[in-house]
């Protein structure tokens, strides 16, 4: 399995855009900076949570620049091979990859909230993954000890459907995130939780793009530089069917680009 290190990447381009490891003054350029790292850390965030709810599993496909180029993911909402089955839900030994621990639970459930013990493509109403991914990543020049859960419930399964729509929350943290740059060196940890709302994700076909039409994630990032104060930044991501969705930081406006996760800050924004 295809893992993607969504939590790594996305606090190692923080590291790597800020100034200064040390600052305590939430104000100035600093505070702008980290402004536009975090919106960088949420386009990475989310293509990764994007990636999650095409495939509705629990699985980390990494696999956006497939999904720009119209292709069908290649995991599946029914896709619990080697589960074993349990109080109502598939729980799913630990897959590895790439340095990184990924386990999961899946349930599924019929039109009257029944739990059903195998997915069906046209009884199947609901669908709530619960997942975890946990490890230690290298990327380059940059290190990072990840921990991230996501709790997601998918509806509106039932029958042929060309859309689903997901609701749920995530939480994450990165610790030791350092990078190593001409010897000059930068640390950084990071905590997230995150709230997904009506997020309406199109049925995979081809030709179908796979970016939420509408709905909300709203993410709260508290920043920690190695020997400096937190600062917390509360994104609101809201999705439009494009790979561009508009998103605010603490108000500030930018947009972000699922297809290469990252960030723009909005002109006059």
């Amino acid at each position: 399995m295809r893992s993607t290190l969504f939590a790594c990447t996305a606090l190692l381009a923080l590291a790597a855009c800020s100034d200064s490891p040390t600052g305590t003054d939430d104000t100035g350029i600093l505070a702008s900076r980290i402004s536009s790292d975090v919106a960088t850390v949420s386009a990475d965030a989310t293509a990764e949570d994007v990636d999650v709810m095409a495939g509705l599993n629990g699985l980390n496909g990494n696999f956006t620049v497939n999904l720009l180029d119209g292709m069908t993911p290649p995991i599946g909402p029914g896709n619990v091979t080697g589960c074993g089955f349990g109080g109502g839900r598939f729980s799913c030994p630990p897959n590895s990859a790439n340095g990184l621990t990924i386990t999961r639970t899946v349930a599924f459930y019929d039109g009257q909230n029944a739990v059903q013990q195998a997915y069906d493509a046209l009884l199947t109403a609901k669908i709530e993954v619960a997942a975890t991914l946990q490890g230690d990543v290298t990327r380059g020049p940059w290190t990072a000890t990840i921990s991230r859960t996501r709790n997601f419930v998918h509806t509106g399964l039932l029958g042929t459907e060309t859309s689903r729509t997901t609701n749920g929350t995530a939480t994450g943290a990165a610790s030791r995130s350092r990078i190593n740059e001409a010897g000059n060196n930068r640390s950084y940890d990071m905590a997230e939780t995150a709230t997904f709302v009506d997020v309406v994700v199109p049925v995979r076909a081809e030709g179908v793009a796979p970016w939420p039409t509408s709905g909300t994630v709203t993410r709260v990032i508290t920043v920690t530089p190695e020997g400096g104060t937190p600062v917390t930044r509360t994104v609101i991501i809201t999705f439009n069917g494009t790979a561009t969705p508009t998103a605010t930081v603490n108000g500030e406006a930018f947009t972000l680009n699922l297809g290469n996760r990252t960030a723009q800050r909005r002109p006059n924004g």
